[in-house]
């Protein structure tokens, strides 16, 4: 997935982690800026403002409080195409916006300050931070920031950072305030001298501490050895509720915690034996104090020195924090990449890999020695080209390539260096597309063959129609002739009608979607009649055996259908055993129980269970995971199209069954096919081809018949009318619908699908809701419809006048024995 400018989600990351880091590093400029200046605060906060401009705002003001109380502008920076209304000369607006010591963010936002969206819509900014720089308590003055129109806005993120830096400015002021008055004051005091110098050293110390808890650490030694104190205890609340604390020398719990309760944010505290000083904090839902254990001859100047200790501490303390969240940045950073699925390798100019994460070892054969991530011969020139690419244009380049069997798409970044002595470097991430193709070429083919099965089915049905009238007009002359060689040509017109009408079944099979005709068989006995065929398909090397009940085992499937999945389960185990081995097919009935229901996602009622296993070499669970699946074959080019067991299991799924697969390398596999059982259901009798009406046999009835072909429909009501049956032909649904509101009840319907206007099938539903158990029978060239129900009889054209006779027959005998039972 990518966002709007093309990035990948890492990327998208990687610039989420760059802009922390780039915050991070403008902290940390301006703490240098800062730390290091002492004598020219002037200019060092010109620096900070223009660290600021334009990386992290496109304004910056430093708005200082002077000795008078007067506010003066000691640093302003505009960006020239930030779109804002600056004005030549700042105007101070701190305490106008941020009276109260409390930073404040304006962005559009209904809740933000009112002065302080006077002043950004005075800028026409799309943004406003003001935050107060404080120092031992005070307010020393404003920090100003501001984004123009061209720029996103600040978020909450922002109003930290802003915070952040009005600390340090105010840590600065201090600082520089501290150091006149220091000074001032050595030329009087040695002593004060001598806790300058410690605190010097207090604050190299805090800096130098690697984590925030030893910051705190380090602070409440640093606070006993300045002012020579019996203990110290330093407590940070932070604002998920959790506490970080540490303390050095000899405390007393119980007055430490009267010494926290009394210092607030803004204010330090005293009383008897002790001093407590607020560590104030960017962040407004922490709060953190420094509480000291002194005498009771303790001065205003050794006051003033623990003051600028605990002003210094807070700077260190997230500082650290700062660090120790770029160091978790960096692990879960290291984390995505080992756990990438995407192969990602660090190349250097001359085509050496530096890095490479997990995916990448998986995909190139590597080890996990980078002393073995070496380019294959094929692949190096073209990853040395990638990367040349890269350092040509300055920014990533994507291509695809082919190396052996591996398609591969590969996207490079440069990837500048971490220090002075490491080489600049290209990040390529690659993936490989081979399954992607192979599933896209499977894709192709299967849309191939719904596109052909599509104009097969059309062609299919006009023949189909033709072929009904040629089978119909033969069977109305053979009624007639009386001469051989007549009845001869007639069976030879039969014969092709039949051949031509096999062809056409061809056509639709290619659509791979069966029509359910309502055909009842016994499959234990079209099992007992393939045992003949069996042995011959699976050669004389292949023992078979076959256990079938003798009782009648029902169900609702055409013995075309029965024949297809029995021979290609049977074809594909001879196969996976070379054609020499043992093959076991059974057939039994069962009412499963509710557990083994569940687990195999079996349908209700009574179920027919087919197995049939092998003791070939099995399969993998690789290869069983896909065995299901269309165009999937473990056969060379050439010896399977990888469509039978796909086309068994959408058979078996399409009549309403379920089909599991059990397989364990080198001892064989098992393939269970469950089907609903048509017990209420009457067999059907013999096939198609050997269906003959009994002369003299008659039916007594009244049927709708829809079929909106002239033709088709003048022979249908002949032969179902030749029977007994009273028959009310018309051409559409319409009609049909006028006949069954205006002509009484019909014993029958029977219909074309496919109509102009509305459908057979939607025909059908509208008749049952005046109607609902009207038997229907349809009629179709198609194979792609699905009856929704399972009730309903399916004549295919081309069909025999007999066959009709006999299939509404058997529909009316149906719905007069489910009558009776009622």
């Amino acid at each position: 997935m990518t966002d709007r400018d093309g990035l990948s989600a890492i990327e998208v990351a990687i610039l989420g982690e760059q802009e922390a880091l780039a915050r991070l590093e403008l902290l940390a400029t301006t703490s240098r800026i800062l730390d290091a200046t002492l004598e020219d605060f002037e200019e060092a906060v010109a620096q900070v403002a223009d660290a600021c401009v334009p990386d992290f705002a496109d304004l910056c003001a430093v708005e200082v409080i002077g000795p008078n109380g007067e506010v003066t502008c000691s640093g302003y920076r505009v960006a020239r195409t930030s779109g804002l209304n600056a004005p030549v000369s700042w105007g101070p607006v701190g305490r106008l916006c941020a009276p109260d010591r409390r930073p404040v963010l304006a962005w559009g936002d209904v809740d933000e300050p009112p002065n302080a969206k006077l002043v950004r819509e005075r800028l026409e900014a799309q943004s406003l931070v003001v935050a107060p720089i404080t120092g031992g308590g005070i307010t020393l003055g404003w920090f100003v920031v501001a984004t123009g129109r061209f720029r996103r806005g600040f978020r909450p993120s922002a109003l930290r950072i802003g915070a952040e830096l009005a600390t340090r400015l105010g840590t600065a002021i201090q600082r520089v305030m501290l150091h006149k008055d220091m000074q001032a004051s050595a030329r009087d005091q040695s002593r004060t001298v001598r806790r300058l110098r410690r605190l010097a050293t207090a604050a190299t110390n805090l800096a130098g501490a690697g984590t925030a808890r030893g910051v705190l650490q380090v602070a409440c030694v640093e606070a006993c050895v300045i002012q020579e104190a019996d203990g110290a205890i330093a407590r940070w609340w932070m604002g998920d509720g959790s506490i970080m604390e540490a303390e050095a020398g000899d405390v007393d719990r119980a007055t430490a915690e009267i010494a926290f309760d009394a210092v607030s944010n803004h204010r330090s505290a005293r009383g008897e034996g002790w001093v407590s000083y607020p560590l104030p904090s960017s962040d407004p839902w922490q709060r953190a104090a420094l509480v000291v254990f002194v005498g009771d001859d303790f001065s205003s100047d050794e006051e003033l020195v623990l003051s600028s200790l605990a002003s210094l501490i807070p700077v260190a303390f997230e500082r650290a924090l700062g660090t120790e969240s770029t160091v978790l940045h960096e692990a879960r950073l290291r984390a995505v990449v080992e756990s990438s699925p995407v192969a990602l390798v660090g190349l250097r100019e001359d085509g050496t890999v530096t890095s490479a994460n997990p995916a990448a070892q998986r995909l190139f054969g590597w080890g996990p020695d980078p002393r073995d991530w070496n380019l294959e011969q094929a692949l190096q020139p073209v990853m040395i080209g990638l990367t040349d690419s890269v350092r040509e244009r300055a920014g990533p380049v994507t291509r695809t390539v082919s190396v052996g069997q591996h398609e591969l798409s590969l996207s490079a970044a440069p990837m500048p260096a971490t220090s002075s002595a490491d080489d600049e470097s290209v990040l390529v991430a690659g993936i490989d597309l081979s399954e992607i193709r192979r599933a896209e070429r499977a894709l192709v083919q299967a849309q191939r063959l719904e596109a052909m099965g599509q104009v097969a089915g059309r062609v299919a049905h006009d023949f189909n129609n033709l072929l009904t009238l040629i089978i119909g007009y033969s069977d109305v002359l053979r009624r007639t002739v009386t001469s051989e060689q007549q009845s001869s040509l007639l069976d030879n017109i039969t014969g092709a009608s039949k051949r031509a009408a096999a062809l056409t079944q061809q056509m639709l099979g290619m659509t791979r979607r069966q029509l359910d005709s309502g055909v009842v068989i016994d499959l234990a006995s079209e099992i007992a009649n393939l045992e003949a065929v069996l042995p011959r398909v699976a050669g004389p090397n292949v023992s078979l055996t076959v256990d079938r009940p003798a009782d009648t085992v029902k169900v609702r499937l055409d013995p075309s259908e029965m024949e297809q999945i029995v021979m290609n389960l049977v074809i594909n185990a001879c196969d996976a055993m070379e054609n020499a081995g043992n093959i076991y097919i059974s057939l039994d009935s069962d009412l499963p129980g509710d557990e083994e229901r569940w687990q195999h996602e079996l349908p209700d009622g009574q179920l027919a269970i087919l197995t049939i296993a092998d003791d070939g070499p099995g399969m993998s669970e690789d290869v069983q995971a896909r065995c299901l699946e269309p165009f999937f074959t473990t056969k060379e080019r050439g010896h399977g199209t990888g469509l039978g067991l796909s086309t068994v299991y959408g058979l078996v799924k399409d009549r309403g069954g379920q089909l599991r697969v059990w397989s364990t390398p080198g001892q064989g596999t098992s393939i269970r096919i469950w089907l609903p059982m048509a017990q209420d259901a009457a067999l059907s009798s013999g096939t198609e081809e050997d269906e003959t009406w009994p002369p003299g046999r008659r039916v007594s009835g009244r049927v709708l018949l829809v079929e909106d072909e002239d033709e088709l429909r003048t022979i249908a009501e002949a032969a179902l009318g030749s029977i007994g049956l009273e028959v009310v032909g018309v051409s559409s649904a319409e009609e049909a619908m006028i006949k069954l509101a205006r002509s009484g009840t019909f014993d029958a319907l029977v219909t074309d699908i496919r109509l102009p206007g509305l459908s057979g099938i939607d025909l059908a539903t509208q008749a049952r809701v005046s109607q609902p158990d009207l038997p229907v029978l349809y009629m179709t060239g198609y194979s792609e419809t699905q009856i929704p129900d399972h009730r309903d009889r399916v004549v295919r054209k081309p069909y025999k006048p007999d066959t009709l006779r006999l299939r509404v027959a058997e529909l009316l005998e149906e719905q007069a024995l489910q009558g009776s039972k009622r």
